[in-house]
């Protein structure tokens, strides 16, 4: 069981890309969204084409225990939502699936499950909260959170299973490498994308 912590577009993409080959919650903010979720599903367009049916929801106490969790959200609601429902991944680990740096350290600090290093190049547009283009279908890089000493025995199984639902991931010895190199793209990019 895969829990998707925000469903944004890369939350969405993980979401209804893993949602083909297990069971998907998604832990979103409004109420409306996760009873779109509930009712329509998900669709997904561009670089596939697929439609799944998963579960969501805007209660905390409504998650169920976790294998898995990626954390998508953007970077200033990890604390938030990892207080909410950080518990429920207590015997699963945790992917952060953020761009930038420190997301692992509060992760950890919500809860007692191993914590992945991850960050990616791929990308989507959210039309609405029930469909997502698929654009640019990068690998996510995933890497042991050094303080948790995840096994990487643990970042290649989860590598693994988002390779089994159609996307692209890379287990790394060490992510960090990537963290930064990420992070120096956006910004130099960012800044003149909004210009």
């Amino acid at each position: 069981r895969v829990c998707i912590v925000g469903a944004g577009a890369i939350g969405s993409l993980y979401a209804a890309h893993l949602a083909r080959v297990v069971e998907v919650w998604a832990f979103v903010r409004r109420r409306e969204h996760a009873a779109a979720l509930n009712r329509e599903g998900l669709s997904v367009s561009g670089k596939h084409e697929f439609h799944v049916s998963l579960r969501a929801t805007s209660d905390p106490a409504e998650v169920p225990d976790c294998d898995l969790a990626i954390v998508a959200t953007k970077a200033t609601q990890v604390e938030d939502s990892m207080a909410r429902v950080g518990r429920r991944f207590d015997r699963g680990a945790v992917i952060s699936a953020q761009n930038g740096l420190g997301s692992e350290e509060i992760i950890a600090a919500h809860t007692q499950g191993q914590v992945i290093r991850g960050t990616t190049f791929m990308s989507g547009t959210r039309h609405s909260d029930v469909e997502v283009q698929y654009e640019l279908d990068t690998a996510t890089w995933l890497g042991p959170f050094e303080p948790r000493q995840t096994p990487f025995a643990m970042v290649k199984e989860a590598a693994d299973l988002i390779v089994a639902g159609g996307l692209k991931a890379e287990p790394l010895q060490d992510a960090r490498p990537a963290q930064w190199s990420k992070l120096i793209f956006n910004s130099s990019v960012n800044g003149v994308s909004a210009l």
